[in-house]
């Protein structure tokens, strides 16, 4: 329909008024309809994008971390063959099943901080070495974007190496976080005369040496001989962070978490 025009008269002058009908309630129903669906059509469009959002992340961190895998099992592999060790004999070493140890070597399976810190001490070098792949320049220069971080897959401890990786170091300086309530598990003893040093940075957390257990927080710091099994667990509510600092003197080199 037309709009259409009425006069009326204002103190003697006319004015014009322009007036549209209201939409007829069909109308109505169709354009409320098309903004429903609309509405629709968008919020589909939208939950669409953040599910591929979603499974392009997943996607990458699947990626990330078959490569780590393959990295630590091939440094895995080679550092075995140099010593000219066979798996069996690893395998009695390391107190890790030969089978296992293979897998890992092929980066079949995402190994945990325990059981690379027990193929490190069955080959006697540090752990570090393992994730790092290569013992670094003869300078040991090492930069912040190659720093060695390996994320226990099992517990959620992170382990991030601080200082440079070097067949000749004594000492090894490592930045560990692990989530609430989360425990390490049990690390194996290290070579006579290892000590580790800890600071807590944020959180507080269990350290269990032998048969003492040691609690810290914010601010602490302990040292310990490291030849005999220890762990640690997060006691506190949030995530926990420390430094740790470990020296090896008895075979030139460093070893641990």
């Amino acid at each position: 329909m037309l709009p259409f025009t009425t006069w009326r008269r204002i103190s003697g002058a006319k004015e014009n008024i322009v007036a549209t009908p209201k939409k007829s309630s069909s109308t109505d129903l169709i354009e409320r309809g098309r903004k429903t669906a609309l509405g629709s059509l968008t919020s589909g469009i939208g939950s669409a994008l953040s599910m591929m959002k979603t499974a392009s992340d997943l996607a990458n961190t699947a990626t990330n971390a078959l490569k780590v895998a393959q990295s630590v099992g091939a440094t895995v592999k080679a550092t075995r063959e140099l010593q000219q060790l066979s798996l069996n004999e690893l395998a009695k070493r390391a107190g890790v099943s030969k089978s296992m140890i293979s897998r890992v070597e092929q980066g079949l399976t995402s190994p945990t901080a325990v059981m690379l810190a027990k193929l490190a001490e069955g080959m006697t070098v540090s752990l570090s070495s393992l994730l790092r792949g290569e013992f670094g320049p003869p300078v040991h220069i090492q930069t912040e974007a190659e720093q060695p971080i390996f994320k226990d897959p099992k517990t959620g401890l992170v382990r991030r190496t601080l200082s440079p990786v070097s067949p000749d170091a004594a000492i090894e300086i490592v930045h560990n976080s692990l989530p609430a309530k989360k425990a390490t598990g049990a690390f194996p003893s290290h070579s006579a005369g290892t000590q580790e040093h800890i600071v807590v940075l944020a959180g507080k957390i269990e350290v269990i040496v032998g048969r003492r257990t040691l609690k810290l927080s914010q601010g602490d710091a302990a040292q310990f001989v490291a030849d005999i099994e220890h762990s640690i667990k997060n006691i506190g509510p949030r995530k926990a962070e420390w430094i740790l600092v470990i020296f090896a003197p008895a075979r030139g080199g460093s070893k641990g978490r």
